[in-house]
């Protein structure tokens, strides 16, 4: 007699289909190439690479998804990004399941983190009002999406 699906694999299953339908099928490789790692968070590492199409240099964020405890929030996050261009919020590229890994491709920000800028630089005070009114816009732009990022901090302001 056959043996159920767990409820836990139903789930997954599920998760990684609603994946592969916001995701693009290609072959991310033959796309991004000299992938450079730059940083390693929770959820997965960052790498910079080179889009071979557009010849501009992109932010990876890939993530293992048998580590990741939410994966239904990876996909509303995904979501999110698509819907949410501005000049002052990091713009989303593309994304892609390779194997068992998600890639989230990004654009680069070159000037790194407002932490990294901060604790090797002097900033003045009209480089400090700047950067506030910078994010302010790029949280308005969300908020009137109806969207809260939940995570503001040095490390995930990007320059």
């Amino acid at each position: 007699r056959p043996r159920n699906k767990t409820p836990t694999a139903n789930v997954a299953s599920d998760i990684i289909e609603r994946l592969q339908s916001v995701c693009n099928r290609a072959d991310p490789t033959t796309i991004y190439q000299n992938l450079v790692k730059i940083g390693q968070g929770a959820s997965g590492g960052v790498f910079t690479a080179n889009d071979t199409v557009s010849h501009r240099s992109v932010a990876i964020k890939q993530m293992n998804l048998d580590q990741q405890p939410k994966k239904e929030l990876i996909i509303n996050e995904i979501l999110v990004m698509r819907e949410s261009r501005h000049k002052n919020i990091v713009n989303f590229i593309d994304s892609f399941l390779y194997g068992n890994d998600l890639w989230v491709v990004m654009e680069y920000m070159e000037g790194g983190s407002l932490t990294d800028c901060v604790t090797s630089n002097f900033m003045t005070e009209s480089q400090i009002a700047t950067v506030c009114r910078e994010t302010l816009g790029g949280l308005a732009h969300l908020h009137s999406k109806g969207i809260v990022h939940r995570d503001i901090k040095s490390d995930n302001l990007l320059l």
